[in-house]
């Protein structure tokens, strides 16, 4: 709910200060500008049903893949969280709980082809692969572009989850469309383990990016 001008003073501030007085139910704040109000959440000793658990379960395994990777969303939803004000990563938290989990509760997974990091209509990643070799992670992709906008300088970002670390290893900028391919360089410690990649294009001039892609890596034996 948001307060709209009402054109009586300091109004809005007065409530604002009403409603977060000791034992009050809701809380006002100021986001983008605009001053809200939400409830606060309340206290229940009810045992918390199934359907409950499963959501709470399915928010903790989102949030912990999707908090590392903050400064990839914040480059990734940006343009598509504007026009829905919204912040960039609560449109990620969003999209990729209801469509990148997959199992029913207590079993629930990610489902990584369907883990999304960046919304948008730059051409993607074509035939986007991954392998290991002796000194680092190749990628490779398609540098065709199709009908979709896009630009031979456009820059690739790419994220990769060690499956064995549990830990993402960022790589910004990594190649131009147009190389068509990258080597990333590797930690021992991850090198030739299953991974995880997930990337996408940003355009040459910033202000586009395409939906982002993955692919599975296999441990090398």
């Amino acid at each position: 709910m948001t307060i709209q001008e009402t054109g009586y003073g300091n109004i809005q501030e007065r409530a604002k200060w009403q409603l977060q007085r000791k034992g009050g139910k809701r809380v006002g704040y100021k986001w983008k500008g605009l001053d809200v109000i939400r409830g606060l959440p309340r206290k229940s000793h009810k045992p918390r049903s199934e359907a409950r658990l499963a959501n709470e379960q399915a928010m903790k395994l989102i949030m912990s893949v999707l908090t590392p990777l903050k400064l990839f969303i914040r480059m990734g939803f940006r343009y598509a969280a504007e026009p829905l004000n919204m912040s960039a990563f609560n449109l990620a938290l969003s999209i990729n709980k209801k469509h990148a989990i997959k199992g029913q509760y207590p079993d629930l997974e990610i489902d990584w082809d369907n883990l999304q990091i960046s919304k948008g209509n730059l051409a993607g990643i074509k035939s986007l692969a991954a392998e290991w070799t002796d000194t680092g992670l190749r990628v490779s992709w398609d540098t065709d572009t199709g009908n979709a906008p896009g630009h031979a300088a456009d820059l690739l970002s790419l994220a990769v989850y060690s499956t064995s670390e549990d830990y993402w290893w960022p790589f910004f900028n990594a190649a131009t469309r147009d190389a068509g391919e990258c080597e990333l360089s590797h930690d021992k410690d991850w090198h030739s383990f299953e991974a995880h990649v997930v990337g996408f294009s940003v355009s040459y001039t910033g202000d586009a990016v395409s939906d982002s892609r993955h692919v599975h890596v296999p441990a090398r034996s």
